[in-house]
């Protein structure tokens, strides 16, 4: 262990001890602190922030720190490196899938049995592969950090465990909404009622749902028919607020055109919408965003605005302006034998048969390789296979 230096000043003592030294210089820094009134204080202090800075300044100094007490110092620091609705990620999945298992073992005392029994469990709890898979995931981002710089472990109890096959779930049905179906919900769910925009937005644009429930009034053009794609909602655990944030990946951040249906689909409903804030008054409601953490907060036009928050406009609400929840969303699709992802499958696939290049396609879609748009969301359509017909008898 360093040095503990404790020297008085004036009516004072104040602890330091050496951190390393300046590459250029070849000095020594020093991590000094004063103000405590005995130089025993001074130097019991120093030791505490001796350790707390060799654990890599995680606010631990004991021998043993259960997983709960770590996860909690771990996130505290990386707070300021990921965007606050992934720290609210990691905290609910820890707070639900985690803790209760394996959050009072001490973290030097975990072994990859303890990873394995935390993964078994939650397979015979039901979770999908995705959600243990994420699970792990957070814990191991987390003991990466109990092995550097924090130094409370030597290896990283996570290495090489592999998730079992038996849960997968099924794969994602991937059908084409046929425009009879599609006319089918349009005369279900007409202008006006909760789910036409969505249905409509994700029909002619292929934009994931979150992208399409997040979409704000600010993020479209009327004029040109420019829809720029910066933000998406999302639910993190299934709780009540939905949150903004950005979009899935930097090639997600794009601008897509409306066709002329769409367009005018999109102007009809933003006059309805002034009409509903207009005439319902108090019961029309705002949706806030807080500032830092993108969580949204729904009130009555007549109420402040909370302080740190943004007012938005989102598109697909209902008519009392309450935004449209991907759940809500979802359970409608459900029930018509679809899900979200058919609607993406259905927008490529008729965008390559009429003859858009993949490339172009993945560029809508907001894909970095175009070799996703190929494998996902196109298959061999009747008319392909006609057009390949066709071309044989010419070229023979």
């Amino acid at each position: 262990m360093a040095t503990i230096r404790t020297r008085r000043r004036g009516k004072t003592w104040s602890y330091s001890f050496e951190v390393g030294k300046n590459p250029e210089t070849g000095r020594r820094k020093m991590k000094e602190k004063g103000g405590f009134a005995t130089q025993d204080e001074a130097y019991d202090a120093g030791v505490e922030a001796y350790a707390d800075w060799k654990h890599g300044n995680i606010g631990i100094t004991s021998s043993k720190v259960s997983l709960d007490n770590f996860f909690n110092a771990w996130i505290a620091v990386v707070k300021e490196s990921v965007k606050p609705s992934t720290l609210e990620e990691y905290r609910m999945t820890y707070r639900n899938r985690v803790s209760e298992i394996i959050g009072h073992i001490a973290v030097q005392e975990l072994r990859p049995r303890d990873i394995d029994r935390l993964i078994r469990t939650l397979v015979k709890k039901g979770y999908s592969r995705n959600s243990i898979v994420n699970s792990v995931a957070v814990v191991k981002n987390a003991l990466r950090y109990a092995v550097y710089p924090a130094e409370l472990i030597t290896a990283n109890p996570c290495d090489a465990i592999r998730i079992p096959t038996v849960n997968q779930g099924k794969a994602v049905k991937r059908s084409i909404v046929t425009k009879e179906q599609f006319a089918g919900l349009m005369w279900e769910y007409p202008l006006g009622s909760r789910h036409h925009m969505a249905l409509t937005l994700a029909y002619y644009t292929g934009m994931r749902i979150g992208e399409v429930i997040g979409l704000d009034w600010s993020d479209v053009s009327l004029k040109d028919g420019m829809i720029h794609i910066k933000r998406q909602s999302i639910r993190i655990d299934n709780r009540e607020s939905n949150y903004y944030t950005s979009p899935k990946s930097q090639s997600s951040i794009r601008t897509i055109a409306a066709g002329e249906t769409l367009l005018a689909e999109l102007k009809r409903w933003k006059l309805m919408q002034q009409e509903n804030a207009m005439h319902l008054g108090g019961a029309y409601q705002c949706v806030y965003a807080d500032e830092q953490t993108g969580r949204t907060t729904i009130l009555p036009k007549c109420d402040a605005q909370p302080a740190g928050t943004v007012l938005m406009h989102p598109i697909c609400t209902d008519r009392f302006g309450v935004p449209v929840s991907r759940s809500s969303f979802s359970a409608m699709l459900k029930k018509h034998d679809l899900n979200a992802h058919s609607f993406r499958h259905t927008h490529a696939t008729r965008l390559i048969e009429a003859g858009a290049k993949p490339v172009e396609v993945a560029a809508r879609l907001g894909h970095a390789d175009v070799s996703i748009t190929e494998n996902l969301y196109t298959h061999v359509t009747d008319k392909m296979r006609k057009d390949i017909g066709h071309m044989v008898d010419n070229i023979m």
